[in-house]
């Protein structure tokens, strides 16, 4: 699953130039965190060492200061744990509702974060409004994709039979 985020990271990466202007660029690691985390065969404590990877990858290929993305990618996956276990919904409407409203938050969470590093972003509210919403939608679009490529890869985020 690293291997394979990597390899995504490292397109994100080169296309980082064309996209970053644009408020709908998608975090293409979360659909990733999010498929461990609403798995049925992964346990915890491998989802979350893996979502700190990649998160931790995350931040090594962006730029970041080390520990932003690695927060919020543990966060995300504790979040789409909890919502796996409590909801049974599965098939591609819940994958891009889940994807949506998580990284609607965790963006959010994201940018709170940012607030408080030196030389952190300062957006006004509509411009940091689009873009998380942008951003968002640009993910829940991609997020069936990453699911499928995530179920193939780790048969632990296989859906759970209906």
């Amino acid at each position: 699953m690293v291997l394979v985020v990597f390899a995504m990271l490292l397109g994100q990466s080169v296309f980082a130039r064309v996209l970053a202007p644009y408020p709908f660029a998608p975090y293409l690691g979360l659909p990733f965190v999010f498929a461990l985390g609403t798995g049925p065969g992964v346990r915890i404590l491998r989802g979350a060492a893996t979502a700190f990877a990649l998160g931790y990858l995350y931040d090594l290929f962006t730029g970041n200061p080390l520990g932003i993305h690695t927060l919020v990618f543990v966060v995300g996956f504790l979040l789409a744990w909890l919502i796996g276990y409590l909801l049974s919904f599965r098939g591609v409407p819940f994958e891009m509702v889940l994807t949506f409203a998580l990284t609607l938050m965790l963006g959010g969470l994201l940018e709170g974060v940012r607030a408080f590093v030196p030389g952190g972003m300062t957006w006004s509210g509509l411009t940091l409004t689009m873009s998380l919403f942008g951003s968002a939608f640009a993910t829940a679009l991609v997020a069936p994709l990453l699911f499928a490529i995530a179920r193939r890869v780790d048969p632990g985020t296989e859906r759970a039979p209906a």
